[in-house]
């Protein structure tokens, strides 16, 4: 399940999907779309833009190896992988929306 980012409504932003590659580093799929916002769940998002993020090995393992948080309760170990990559993209310079 994908975590959407608003950006303006209806304009959203979010990590789509990721793997993990054999040398431990992450190619994650960056996405920009419209969507409608029902009580807190997006539908109907329709990607306008994507791109490929790469993460390198010492950044997916402190993504991997960080603790869990409060935020991280009720979450799928799916969910919370893509958090954690919008979160760490963001900081590091690789998506400034």
């Amino acid at each position: 399940m994908t975590t959407f980012n608003k950006i303006l409504n209806p304009m959203y932003s979010a990590i789509a999907a990721y793997s993990t590659q054999e040398d431990g580093s992450i190619n994650a799929k960056y996405v920009i779309g419209t969507g409608t916002d029902n009580d807190g769940v997006v539908t109907d998002f329709t990607p306008i833009i994507s791109e490929y993020k790469w993460i390198d090995v010492e950044g997916a393992k402190a993504i991997n190896d960080a603790p869990f948080t409060k935020e991280d309760i009720g979450k799928t170990p799916t969910q919370i992988m893509l958090s954690r990559i919008y979160a760490y993209l963001k900081e590091n310079g690789q998506i400034v929306v």
